[in-house]
């Protein structure tokens, strides 16, 4: 009984640190939702809610599905933190008057060893702790200069036997202004959806009224998890093409954003790109931790993220349709980078 009840206090302390260390203020949960996906916008700072046409794109912003042109798929992989796998798949399938898009995001922590008070070198079994959304994207031109998406996904959260279900939309849209080298301008809205809260049979036991076996039973118990809200975003993006040759051209990448868990924060990104062959991006994606590189956590507002370098070559002159192998890497103020993986390909 001592065990079990270690095993339920030890779950529901679990709970309450990942509600309160993902939501930086301890105002939002559902942290992996804040997390960069995808490949070449990671590249650039995340500063991608206007981006190059492909699937990569429904992750930042649905209304950049409407300059893809061609039925295309990507996937990624990133090394996260701690062992930590964080998986994203995308599609994108343009439908005449608009763009359709699918994508499915995961973090993943593999297995851990379950400790508890009276064996803290562990109990002989295992649990993991895995966060996952699934969206359904449609994007479509309302005139020749502004395009609308929007996203419905479907969020859960699980920690060994207990678990959290919601839901959430993405609104964004997309401004060519068609002035100074073609600068584009937009605004997103991400994670407009319910608090969640968990539940299950890791909040649930039986407590012994008294150690007397021949006296009360056992009472069923039920702890209740605290609902918590997830990480409601507004962006506003701006981007820009500086042409270096008739092959080469540099993109300008800005955006402030503003998050219920953080403060407001500036993002940074620059992309070289060799026609449909090459490209290299840089950024940041906080500035005022580039600018005071030794603020503590408080003074940056929680995002501890910082530099960010990454590249992709196009190996569809090869085949019939493009190909992109991406790389890229994301420093953090604090523990070591990351480094992701990704494939981007026409069909």
């Amino acid at each position: 009984m001592k065990k079990f009840l270690s095993r339920i206090s030890l779950t529901a302390i679990v709970i309450l640190m990942l509600t309160n260390v993902y939501a930086g203020q301890s105002s939002a949960g559902a942290q992996f939702l804040a997390i960069f996906p995808g490949v070449r916008g990671a590249s650039v700072g995340g500063a991608y809610t206007i981006g190059a046409p492909s699937a990569e794109i429904v992750y930042w912003n649905p209304a950049g599905l409407n300059s893809v042109s061609q039925k295309c798929m990507s996937v990624s992989h990133a090394d996260y933190f701690v062992d930590i796998n964080y998986e994203n798949i995308a599609l994108a399938l343009p439908m005449g008057r608009g763009t359709l898009g699918f994508h499915g995001i995961g973090l993943f922590s593999g297995d851990i060893m379950e400790t508890t008070i009276e064996q803290p070198d562990g109990t002989g079994n295992h649990f993991s702790v895995n966060d996952f959304a699934f969206g359904v994207s449609y994007a479509w031109s309302m005139t020749n200069k502004f395009d609308a998406g929007v996203t419905f996904k479907a969020l859960g959260l699980t920690i060994d036997k207990v678990s959290a279900y919601g839901w959430a939309f993405d609104v964004g849209a997309i401004y060519k202004t068609g002035l100074l080298g073609n600068t584009a301008v937009s605004f997103v809205i991400k994670n407009f959806g319910n608090d969640m809260r968990y539940s299950g049979e890791g909040l649930e036991g039986l407590q012994a009224i008294t150690e007397n076996p021949f006296e009360e039973e056992d009472v069923k118990y039920s702890l209740i998890s605290e609902d918590f809200s997830i990480p409601l975003s507004f962006s506003l993006g701006l981007a820009s093409n500086i042409k270096l040759t008739e092959m080469q051209k540099l993109v300008l990448h800005f955006e402030a954003g503003n998050s219920i868990d953080q403060q407001e924060s500036l993002k940074l990104g620059l992309e070289w790109q060799y026609a449909d062959y090459y490209y290299i991006g840089a950024g940041h994606g906080n500035f005022e931790s580039m600018i005071s590189p030794k603020a503590d956590f408080e003074d940056i507002g929680g995002n501890m993220k910082s530099w960010t370098l990454g590249g992709g070559i196009n190996f569809g002159k090869y085949f019939s349709k493009d190909m992109w192998i991406q790389y890229s890497w994301e420093n953090h103020k604090y523990f070591g980078g990351i480094s992701r993986y990704g494939l981007e390909m026409a069909f």
